[in-house]
């Protein structure tokens, strides 16, 4: 009990946290409801009402201390050109800005520190964006909408899972390839359900009359 007593004491000089802040303390995120000298009582994310006492905490994650980034990676078809991308990028950032509800919490204008990765079936393209506190999660969704109507409108192809099959080689050196759309359970039931065989004419699997003509 000294030890929370102690600990909490510190923790509120500092103000580490404070309530309504969303936090991470032992391995627990959530709303920050009820601050004591000895324990913080957080709220996850499914409305689980946690307890934890001061002296249980080495390190203490605060989401909402004054500022914070919205920082995400999206993912382009390797065919697609990265400059155009990341045009089009910074033309969904221009029309976030221009949003009255969105404005008020960005702070600085979207950082792109560029290709983060290249992934088996895709480019990645690092943005962050310097939010309010606790606003980032709110910002990135209304960029997200954003960035998915311009690449669509741009017909720039955020990548989906596929296969890609190359049959050999001619003698020019060129190969054809075949696309196999991965088809999952339910779809291939549904495919079954509206199969209907093809009718079959008369005569179609009829032998031919003999009519004793020479052949």
């Amino acid at each position: 009990m000294v030890k929370d007593i102690i600990t909490g004491i510190f923790i509120q000089l500092e103000s580490a946290i404070n309530t309504g802040d969303y936090v991470t303390l032992a391995g627990v995120s959530g709303t920050a409801e009820r601050l004591t000298i000895r324990s913080v009582s957080l709220r996850d994310i499914d409305g689980v009402y946690h307890i934890v006492p001061f002296s249980g905490e080495g390190i203490v994650s605060n989401y909402m201390h004054r500022w914070a980034y919205f920082r995400t990676e999206y993912r382009i078809a390797y065919r697609e050109d990265i400059d155009n991308a990341i045009y089009h990028l910074r033309q969904a950032f221009e029309e976030l800005k221009a949003d009255p509800d969105q404005r008020p919490d960005i702070l600085e204008d979207m950082t792109i520190p560029g290709v983060t990765a290249l992934d088996e079936s895709s480019v990645k393209i690092r943005i962050m964006i310097k939010t309010t506190a606790g606003m980032q999660w709110a910002v990135g969704r209304a960029l997200n909408r954003l960035v998915k109507m311009h690449f669509d409108r741009a017909g720039i192809e955020i990548p989906y899972p596929h296969q890609r099959l190359w049959f050999g080689e001619d003698h020019y050196g060129n190969a054809p390839s075949a696309k196999v759309r991965l088809v999952d359970a339910d779809e291939e039931d549904d495919q079954r359900a509206h199969y209907r065989p093809k009718k079959r004419r008369r005569g179609d699997d009829e032998a031919p009359e003999e009519t004793g003509d020479a052949p």
